[in-house]
């Protein structure tokens, strides 16, 4: 392996870098990477926390200096830079023209534009055609220009027009790789007027479907808390998909990865071979183990499909035996059958009632040990149960997804945490409607004297549910607390729910 000199509280530490799956590392790479000056940034900013280093096949990636244990801050950056609509500005409206007159040449919206405008300096800005545009400092630049984008060798036909009609002192190619950077590396900062914003340290961490940190809002600035204990020359990580798309099938990931970042995941939920923890089904032969589907092969897929390849050969948890090549196909049928379903609920808006959803939860129920289509039917079935007012049902489904999401994902989720969230929502109304109607039975029982007095059954199970829905609620704090902190909106909306 390879090593690299880092700073733990102002001192030098050596890190080991072991040559793993992202390729032999050397310190710094190709002077272009820029990783001294991201370095150099880092002690300035954030005491070194993280180190930066340059892998093959990964390109720069950060490895932590310092031990944390989950939910602990590893630093907090604010933006690098900011860029709003201004509709006051003259340079801002003649873009969104140039952007309506040559409308086949610009593929993206104004703003997109805008920010990459608002990217050059006063010195590209000199001469500029049209009065209004701020621009950034020389440092702002060249740091943002350090942030992942593809090799630029000629200036689109907008970055051309963008030079001419507005900055003729800037190069169309610094346009071009400006406008590339804030598309792939932006973040939305406001709604009215409608804004991005970029950051530096913060965008240089790897995907993971895994991940050892995760990042979230205080005001603009960008929070990094570890979600898992993360060690001196482990490589910090963040998921790049939502909470929720984590629970997702690895070959549902990958994809999405693919289509959304340009590159296809092989972390250690998506490496080939693996058991894929969101895709279980009851073993064809004893219905009594599960079976899990391994993880696609490495490298590009043709799509997301769900193969039976990938579930031939797999052992039953209970009885050991192998699921044959004609069983896996038709645990496959079952899979489409299912994701045919939820996307006809999904996509065409269906009521489906509450006949029909019987069925679909027996198919389920025989088919299904773990699986991620049968967590997103049952969300569609909780919405219509929830409308019907079948309250046991909703809470009896809310469990099982609350289930699934402990199961599948192993470690802090925030699914998991709202999952619990909502299953607390519905036994606290649950138990409110129990209330209402143990009111109405109290006035009952005053006006009639004979009446017992021992307890109803409605009675204890409002207490039961609102006991249980608190539990669900704490479960959930303990979770969102480590991920966001005490004083994120997450924490402080089901705090409110307990009083």
């Amino acid at each position: 392996g390879s090593r690299v000199d880092s700073w733990f509280c102002g001192k030098p530490v050596l890190v080991a870098m072991p040559d793993g799956p992202e390729g032999p590392e050397s310190p710094e790479g190709p002077e272009s990477a820029g990783v001294a000056h991201i370095n150099q940034h880092a002690k300035e900013h954030f005491d070194g926390v993280l180190a930066c280093t340059w892998t093959e096949n990964k390109g720069r990636i950060l490895r932590s200096t310092h031990n944390y244990q989950p939910g602990d801050v590893i630093f907090t950056e604010s933006p690098l830079h900011i860029v709003q609509e201004n509709e006051a500005s003259a340079a801002f409206k003649r873009l969104k023209r140039l952007c309506k007159d040559f409308e086949d040449d610009f593929d993206y919206e104004p703003l997109w534009y805008w920010c990459a405008i608002q990217s050059l300096t006063p010195q590209q800005l000199k001469d500029a055609k049209v009065p209004g545009c701020t621009g950034a400092t020389p440092e702002v630049q060249r740091n943002l220009l350090l942030l992942h984008h593809d090799e630029v060798t000629e200036a689109s036909q907008a970055a051309k027009i963008l030079a001419k009609e507005l900055a003729p002192r800037a190069d169309p190619i610094i346009i071009e790789r400006l406008i590339q950077i804030w598309v792939l590396n932006c973040f939305e900062y406001s709604d009215n007027p409608q804004g991005y914003s970029t950051y530096f340290f913060s965008s240089f961490m790897s995907h993971s479907c895994y991940p050892n940190a995760v990042w979230h809002y205080t005001g603009a600035d960008h929070v990094l808390r570890s979600r898992r204990e993360i060690s001196i020359g482990d490589e910090v990580c963040i998921s790049y998909l939502p909470e929720s798309t984590l629970l997702q099938s690895a070959p549902a990931r990958r994809m999405e990865l693919h289509e959304t970042k340009q590159f296809w995941c092989d972390c250690e939920r998506c490496v080939s071979g693996v058991d894929d923890l969101s895709r279980g089904l009851w073993c064809p032969k004893c219905s009594k183990g599960r079976v899990f589907a391994k993880t696609p092969e490495a490298g590009p897929a043709k799509d997301a499909s769900l193969l039976a390849s990938q579930l031939i050969g797999v052992e039953c948890e209970a009885c050991g035996e192998k699921v044959s090549k004609a069983d896996a196909g038709k645990l496959a049928v079952s899979e489409k059958k299912l994701h045919d379903i939820v996307e006809k609920i999904v996509e065409k808006n269906l009521s489906v009632d509450l006949a029909t959803i019987k069925q679909h939860e027996a198919f389920i129920d025989k088919h299904f040990a773990q699986h991620v289509l049968a967590d997103l039917a049952w969300e569609q079935f909780c919405s219509h149960y929830a409308a019907k007012h079948k309250v046991s049902d909703h809470s009896r489904l809310l469990q099982r997804r609350v289930e699934f999401h402990k199961e599948a994902y192993p470690g802090l989720s925030g699914a998991h945490a709202w999952a619990l969230e909502a299953l607390g929502d519905c036994l606290k109304s649950s138990s409110s409607s129990n209330g209402s109607a143990a009111e109405d039975e109290r006035h009952k029982v005053a006006s009639n004297k004979s009446a017992p007095t021992k307890k109803r059954v409605w009675q204890v199970a409002a207490k039961e549910e609102t006991t249980t829905a608190k539990a669900c609620y704490d479960q959930a704090l303990q979770i969102l607390r480590l991920m966001f902190g005490d004083d994120h909106e997450y924490v402080l909306d089901v705090e409110a729910k307990i009083v």
